[in-house]
């Protein structure tokens, strides 16, 4: 028996696969039929037919996916279903989702009346098509791209549009397209398929762009594509999207022309292909519906399924082992061109494919100096969000689980260190910004191998996730503060501790998330004239003081009581030292500047520190991993 989320999907997917089919229909009368010339009526009844069972069918699945979607989020007893009658009018009039899906179900019905009723011509058709399309162009509205941010949930929205339309314009047609072909004649029968193909190309290449478009945002990387739930069912649905257009220039570029060249098994053989297409497209349809119900990709931690990861670091240090690989790849990719020349001459094939293949064999394995180590948390990220209680709640177990290694200070010196053969790494070197926060994880809960045998590191297998994150934490931020104390050139770029802001007639953000804000955070209260700080590039500022209790009139205080000590951490001073220190936060969450007590420069007056918020304002960090998730202060 299917579970109520399973069948949510799939009468989802059904939907969407009806409304495609019917806008798939309505394209294929209005712009594909008119090839044949003079259409059979007994051929024109049936593509009728199909569009009133496509609008019918979209229609009653969408009422089903309203039922099944109100359950899931009204969560009705099995005995009693009053609840699930009380929430559908409340999920219809006071959600996005179902507002926009009733409206698509309106429009459905109206296309499916006009197909109900429609005459002999193409302008029914023509409106069904533009209905349908208008229904598919809500359905941005209703999935990942309605709950992203604007601007990029907007370019989402219409790129869902232009997706789906183009999905529907191809695959939705092929089911008329198999109907068709036992229909007419060998010739009449090849025009149609060649007024398909500008069609079909336009619709490939619209799927490709904006297929493109919705991967970079919803999945963001490669490490997110090969190790998401999200990624595989992506994956499967490139996969089948590459058997259908190959099925698609196999039917034109061969099976077509030899119907109209009247060969007579060509019909069987192409109306076999169009099915199995047609067969493809619906799989797509059905991973599209779960992909739209699963989690984005870029919102989770991978785990890589492979143990090796591309990296630059072995050839950039060796010149070498630089040259060696150039030299690898200088003479595979000369292969590679000869055997492209070679199929294209029709000459000398078996010998280039002979020298590409030996190529591959002598110089392929030095390619593996592209390679690094892996493990599955490789390109995972600590979920913590660098709060200030994982930070201080890190720095409460290093102590006892890591300064007899490690020494009390991070310097591999630990009363411990003196009878290992490896020396304990030194925390407290810039080497640490060189490793990811999932290649920490991995040796903080599994250790490290030594090379020769026996264990360089041993791990912490009983720590529960959630400290081994806060450990990692309290190392960064430590490794941090002394690097930007020690050298004033340290340009890694460094999150600023997050915490939970209380504000008072200040700029009024009603929520953790305050990336937009640029914050100046304090540990004393500070001058009245320091408050007011007009808005730099568009960026207001909010000052936020390291204290507990009620905040200053115009400024802010941090609701978690641990925020002085994390930041005393990020600044390397003792927290009853940190009175007079102060720290710049950009818009991005970034950590841009920080001012200790004594210290020379910093920003002593108001004009120094609207200077100071221009200049972080003006010049932006990028992330260095790319990713586009979003940061809390």
């Amino acid at each position: 028996m299917l579970d109520l989320f399973t069948g949510t999907v799939l009468a989802r997917a059904l939907h969407l696969a009806a409304t495609l089919s019917l806008l798939g229909s309505a394209g294929f009368v209005a712009w594909m039929l008119p090839a044949a010339g003079d259409v059979p009526d007994r051929l024109r009844r049936r593509l009728t037919l199909l569009l009133r069972i496509g609008g019918l069918v979209a229609i009653l699945a969408g009422a089903a996916w309203f039922t099944l979607q109100t359950a899931v989020i009204a969560e009705p007893d099995a005995d009693d279903l009053s609840r699930l009658r009380d929430a559908l009018p409340i999920v219809a009039i006071h959600t996005r989702f179902g507002s926009m899906l009733l409206a698509r179900l309106g429009l459905l019905i109206a296309a499916t009346g006009l197909a109900v009723f429609m005459p002999r011509g193409r302008l029914p058709a023509y409106l069904i098509l533009l209905l349908a399309v208008a229904a598919t162009s809500l359905q941005g509205f209703i999935g990942h791209a309605g709950a992203s941010d604007l601007p990029i949930g907007g370019a989402l929205v219409v790129s869902e549009a232009l997706h789906l339309a183009a999905a529907g314009l191809w695959l939705g047609a092929l089911l008329p397209l198999g109907i068709t072909l036992p229909a007419l004649p060998p010739v009449r029968a090849a025009a149609v398929c060649e007024r398909f193909t500008p069609i079909g190309l336009a619709c490939v290449l619209v799927l490709a762009g904006t297929g493109l478009l919705q991967g970079l945002e919803l999945i963001g990387s490669l490490p997110a594509l090969f190790g998401t739930a999200y990624g595989h069912l992506a994956l499967l649905k490139i996969a089948l999207f590459a058997v259908a257009l190959l099925l698609a220039a196999l039917n034109r570029l061969w099976l077509t022309d030899r119907l109209g060249a009247g060969i007579r098994a060509a019909r069987r053989h192409l109306l076999l292909s169009v099915s199995v297409e047609a067969l493809a497209g619906l799989a797509i349809v059905g991973a599209a519906a779960f992909l739209a119900s699963t989690s984005p990709a870029a919102h989770d931690n991978p785990v890589w399924p492979f143990s090796w990861q591309f990296s630059l670091i072995t050839v950039t240090e060796d010149a070498d082992f630089r040259r060696e690989v150039i030299i690898s790849l200088l003479l595979i990719g000369g292969a590679i061109l000869l055997t492209i020349v070679a199929l294209v001459w029709r000459r000398f094939r078996l010998i280039a494919l002979a020298i590409l293949a030996a190529a591959v064999a002598w110089r392929g394995p030095s390619l593996r100096l592209l390679t690094v180590e892996a493990y599955p948390t490789s390109f995972q990220t600590s979920p913590t969000g660098f709060s200030v209680a994982s930070i201080v709640r890190g720095q409460a177990l290093y102590g006892p689980h890591c300064a007899s290694c490690h020494g009390p200070e991070g310097k591999g010196n630990g009363p411990a260190a003196a009878s290992l053969r490896i020396k304990p790494a030194d925390l407290t070197m810039p080497h640490l910004w060189e490793h990811t926060d999932g290649e920490m994880f991995w040796w903080l809960s599994h250790g490290i191998d030594d090379p020769e045998g026996g264990v360089a590191m041993p791990g912490l297998p009983a720590l529960p996730a959630d400290d081994i994150w806060a450990l990692i934490d309290y190392v960064r931020a430590r490794n941090a503060g002394l690097a930007m104390q020690q050298d004033p050139a340290f340009d890694r770029p460094v999150r600023a501790p997050t915490f939970t802001p209380l504000c008072k007639d200040a700029y009024p953000p009603q929520r953790a998330d305050l990336r937009g804000y640029v914050l100046h955070v304090v540990t004393e209260d500070p001058a009245r004239d320091l408050l007011s700080i007009p808005p730099q590039n568009g960026f207001p500022t909010l000052t936020v003081t390291l204290r507990e209790g009620r905040p200053a009139p115009g400024s802010c205080v941090p609701a978690e009581p641990e925020a002085r000590e994390a930041y005393a951490i990020l600044a390397n001073l003792a927290p009853d030292a940190l009175a007079g220190a102060d720290f710049l936060v950009d818009p991005d969450g970034w950590l841009r500047a920080v001012h200790r007590p004594g210290a020379p420069g910093g920003w002593q007056t108001r004009d120094q520190l609207i200077a100071a918020i221009r200049g972080i304002c003006v010049n932006p960090i990028h992330s260095p991993s790319g990713g586009s998730h979003e940061h809390h202060h």
